[in-house]
């Protein structure tokens, strides 16, 4: 595994081409639910059966935020000021598109209301307030805008904690002499055990919307990125850590959000194992799902089940085969169009700043920027490559 530490700050194509079908899952399981009966009638039972857990991309999304950022964060100082631009660029990378969706998802809904009959509440200011910090889990909001987005308040508190994480651990060694990577390490399985159980429900919590019932899927994705890393018995700590998932399953609930974690777990450990871990998924198709599926998992719902409602209306509730399938894939393709309108839009342009923000502070980009634009060559956002 040591010919892979070197490269441990890029990205690697699999996960971006896995994050495109967790995606994908999600979306076909959204919109499917929209459709079962018509799905049922027109569709051989597998292909339905497979859309019905398509929300088992959520787990999926979960393992890899804790691969990625224990990779970005990887073994880095944690000073005051690595965690103010840790946090920036995280908020680049994630609010601009984010509040982008809201404000477009309130648009729309105003449309719909004003000239299709449509009858959905509006969310109150404090309501998009608390959306706009992903705090409605936390303030047990009624999630009226979306219901994708319960997710990214959980995205959210996992980088927070994972910075204090390590900055504890560091400080913890430092003042015992100890070593950093086993006091992280004990600290971070300690609470994944808690964490097994919450889901199992054998321990309860009070505060709702918190990221602790789901560490033990993040902690999946850290505990991989360790063996990438090179860390010492990276691959017997995952794979105790494996073990004991599977034995919480085994004499607790079997839940099929656990069970796709681990094996999707297991997965990310073959393919690095076999050295795939950059070439599997690298196609074309696969890339481009990769680098849309923020913006489709944002857009998808609001988008796709307004033409599904559109569809209904227009060939009334007895749709032919035909017509089911020509709404189903018009509803999927449309949420795909406006995902990489939003992509190019928003996300790219986040995407290049937050590259920026690596080696220059906020002021020194725009300084840059406007002498660009003063100069008569404006910087290419929407075109530069993804960091």
């Amino acid at each position: 595994m040591s010919s892979n530490v070197s490269k441990t700050t890029r990205r690697f194509r699999s996960i971006d081409g896995m994050r495109g079908i967790a995606a994908l899952a999600v979306v076909l399981f959204h919109l499917s639910i929209k459709m079962k009966e018509e799905l049922q009638a027109s569709l051989p039972d597998f292909m339905t059966l497979i859309m019905s857990y398509g929300y088992l991309g959520v787990p999926v999304f979960f393992v890899i935020s804790g691969f990625v950022i224990s990779l970005s964060v990887n073994d880095r100082k944690i000073t005051l000021s690595y965690a103010g631009n840790f946090a920036l660029r995280r908020s680049i990378r994630l609010d601009i598109t984010y509040w982008a969706s809201i404000c477009f998802i309130l648009v729309f809904m105003t449309l719909n209301n004003q000239f299709l009959g449509g009858d959905k509440p509006y969310p109150s200011p404090g309501n998009v307030l608390l959306h706009m910090f992903y705090l409605q889990d936390l303030f047990s909001v009624d999630p009226v805008i979306s219901v994708v987005f319960w997710t990214l308040c959980l995205e959210v508190q996992l980088y927070l904690f994972f910075l204090l994480s390590v900055w504890i651990s560091q400080t913890i060694a430092t003042r015992l002499n100890l070593d950093v990577y086993n006091v992280f390490l004990s600290g971070v399985v300690l609470l994944g055990i808690y964490s097994l159980s919450l889901d199992q429900q054998i321990a309860s919590l009070s505060i709702p919307g918190l990221f602790l019932p789901y560490w033990h899927f993040f902690l999946i994705g850290v505990l991989i990125s360790h063996i990438v890393r090179g860390k010492k018995a990276g691959v017997p700590i995952l794979l105790a850590w494996l073990a004991v998932e599977t034995v919480f399953l085994v004499l607790g609930d079997i839940k099929s959000y656990s069970v796709a974690g681990v094996v999707f777990g297991m997965f990310l450990f073959v393919l690095l194992r076999w050295h795939n871990l950059d070439s599997f998924l690298s196609g074309r198709v696969f890339q481009y799902l990769g680098s849309i599926s923020y913006t489709l998992y944002l857009v998808h719902p609001d988008i796709g089940w307004k033409a599904i409602s559109v569809g209904k209306q227009v060939f009334g509730n007895e749709m032919s085969s035909m017509a089911t399938l020509f709404v189903f894939l018009a509803a999927l393709m449309l949420s795909v169009l406006v995902a990489h309108l939003f992509h190019l839009a928003f996300e790219k342009p986040s995407l290049w700043l937050c590259k920026q923000l690596k080696s220059m502070s906020l002021r020194e980009v725009l300084a840059a920027h406007v002498g660009e634009r003063l100069s008569g060559r404006s910087l290419p956002f929407m075109w530069r490559s993804d960091p």
